[in-house]
């Protein structure tokens, strides 16, 4: 009954971590209008790396071949949207 209890009370916790969910602040609901705007590939490609960067540690790690994969367009596309993501901050 004690082992019962304390594996529900893990599941419990596991389940208000938020997994599978993203936070976004008014700041960036205003960077993503501007890149919609300015730049609707660099968002699609921004919109990627937002959907899967780590909580941890605040990174996503992937080749420019599987965004593009990913994308379906090429590896160049790839490094002039990120580019351009690194120009406007």
């Amino acid at each position: 009954l004690e082992e019962q209890n304390r594996k529900l009370q893990q599941e419990l916790l596991e389940e208000r971590k938020n997994t599978n969910f993203t936070q976004t602040y008014p700041k960036g609901w205003e960077r993503i209008r501007n890149l919609i705007q300015s730049n609707p590939g660099a968002d699609r490609l921004y919109s990627v790396l937002s959907e899967h960067i780590d909580g941890n540690c605040g990174a996503v790690v992937a080749d420019q071949q599987f965004l593009a994969d990913q994308l379906s367009v090429t590896t160049r596309t790839i490094r002039n949207w990120v580019s351009f993501l690194e120009e406007n901050n």
